[in-house]
């Protein structure tokens, strides 16, 4: 009986073996898909930014992702910008009112009478640091800022008299370990300023043997779908990886600083901004893949504001005005929202636009224009609901900058809702981090920010048509499972960290591959 039994379990038919053999088939198929994906996501040739330039790249189908009516839900009385809400301009503000608090015995009543203790530029310590005034010895607009935003007083008070110093020591100690990549980051920093303002200097064209001549009459179009299909293949050649096209809303326009004017307060949008021209080029991955602390921006920064500039030339030379607003020459408007008409991509958790391309992986750079062209649409490939259970660029911030909310509905600005971040915060994190200055975590940790081969893409088809959300979830765990990176902590400065990177940087930006001198690293303890 025991070997009837044994014979009567190896008798198997033909029929159920071959059931049994497609199964095992269509395991190892699926096995072997998972295999090629893994070793797909390891092939540093798939990378986003290993591209060629030209009009194919922008392989996304965008119709099918159109929306009808505005993206952004307005709440309340929409208005512009100030300066003080900016960082990087509040920072400017900041550094003039302390050089003024510095200089003069007595401060102008206009930023308050500073006790003779405050005057002195000295720390308590003898640290040679300047001290941050009090919120009331501060001039408008700072003052009235800081009255109205305490907690944005604390953060800039932190990085003035604690973050900024401790910085300069970190870079006294640690610089040599960063000189290849301070070298590669400054490399790309070339740039020609706007020398006039808009009525001015959108209507000349440089010519290098004449100088600054008048336009010619503008070259008339057969069609608006023509002028832009032109335009977009003409900024495709010229660098740009996406291009779209939007008629330009007066509020993603700063209320201040307009580039080339004598005049630095409110101003009127030029009538002839009517149109946006928004386009983006990638990082090269290798070395953006190294943020925070051995990676840079200005790679993509100096190709996105050299295509820029050579299409405000192409479009000024068939006799229309127009301006560029680019990383390198500045920006007279709010990159993200315009990013987001135009039909590029949407508004991430981090604050940045996801396109369905290169996920988080790019610059972006603007020409307006009053050339008549057919626009774009917004487009919905469900970055917001992913956003909402992702959460992976919270979870690695060392800055604390971005929510950990379920979503951005309690979140407005200037009448607007979408994600926000703290940009403060954030800031003060950049003044931390050593290398090409910046820190672009949030970019490089973004799922969507994945290298363009099969897998990735065929995972990112799949989620827009998945209304359960599993797909999403799964594409969340399998990052954080197979692809570890370090905790938040461990980006700070040492004590506290080690300045840390996402991944290794490549060994061409090793300064101790190939330079002789001494070098403390910082990433062992030293």
């Amino acid at each position: 009986m025991p070997e009837q039994a044994n014979n009567k379990k190896r008798n198997v038919s033909r029929r159920e073996f071959l059931k049994i053999g497609g199964t095992l088939a269509a395991g190892l198929q699926v096995g072997a898909a998972a295999g090629a994906g893994l070793a797909a996501g390891k092939d540093p040739a798939t990378h986003t930014g290993w591209q060629h330039l030209g009009d194919n790249i922008q392989f996304v189908d965008r119709k099918p992702l159109e929306i009808d009516g505005n993206p952004y839900e307005k709440v309340g009385r929409a208005r512009r910008p100030e300066a003080v809400e900016q960082i990087f301009d509040r920072q400017g503000l900041i550094m003039r009112d302390m050089m003024k608090s510095g200089r003069n015995e007595k401060t102008p009543r206009a930023i308050g009478d500073i006790p003779p203790e405050s005057q002195s530029r000295q720390s308590p310590a003898g640290s040679g640091q300047m001290k941050f005034p009090a919120r009331d010895q501060f001039a408008d607009p700072l003052g009235s800022f800081y009255t109205e935003h305490p907690d944005i007083y604390d953060l800039d008070k932190l990085r003035m008299e604690s973050i900024m110093p401790k910085r300069m020591k970190d870079m006294a100690k640690y610089r040599n370990y960063y000189t290849l990549i301070e070298s590669w980051s400054g490399c790309w920093g070339t740039s020609e300023p706007i020398k006039g303002p808009p009525e001015k200097s959108d209507f000349q064209i440089s010519n290098p043997m004449m100088g600054n001549t008048k336009l010619r009459d503008p070259v008339p179009f057969k069609s608006t779908a023509l002028a832009s299909k032109l335009i977009k293949k003409i900024t495709h050649h010229f660098g740009a990886s996406m291009v779209g096209i939007a008629k330009l809303n007066p509020d993603w326009c700063y209320n201040y600083g307009l580039r080339g004017s004598k005049n630095h307060g409110p101003y009127e949008v030029p009538k002839h901004w009517e149109y946006v021209i928004a386009f983006g080029v990638p990082h090269q991955w290798e070395q953006v893949n190294s943020n925070p602390n051995c990676g840079t921006s200005f790679d993509a920064y100096a190709r996105a504001t050299i295509a820029a500039r050579r299409l405000e030339n192409f479009i000024k030379s068939l006799g229309y005005p127009a301006r560029r607003h680019s990383p390198m020459d500045g920006y007279d408007l709010i990159a993200v929202p315009i990013l987001v008409d135009a039909g590029l991509g949407q508004q991430g958790r981090h604050g940045i636009v996801i396109t369905p391309e290169t996920g988080s992986n790019f610059r972006a750079a603007f020409v307006t224009t009053n050339l008549p062209m057919e626009i774009d649409k917004p487009i919905d490939f469900g970055v917001n609901e992913f956003c909402s259970q992702c959460k992976i660029c919270a979870e690695i911030c060392p800055s604390s900058a971005i929510s950990f909310g379920p979503d951005n509905k309690d979140m407005t600005t200037r009448g607007y809702r979408h994600w926000e971040i703290n940009q403060t915060s954030c800031f003060n994190y950049w003044m931390q981090s050593m290398g090409g200055l910046g820190c672009r975590l949030c970019l490089i940790a973004c799922p969507y920010s994945r290298k363009n081969n099969w897998a990735h893409s065929l995972a990112r088809t799949v989620a827009t048509k998945d209304p359960s959300g599993l797909t999403d979830r799964g594409l969340t765990w399998f990052q954080k499972t197979f692809f570890k990176s370090p905790e938040a902590v461990e980006y700070l400065p040492p004590p506290d960290g080690r300045f840390a990177t996402f991944r290794e940087p490549p060994d061409w930006l090793k300064a101790k591959n190939y330079l002789d001198i001494d070098i403390c690293d910082p990433t062992k303890g030293e």
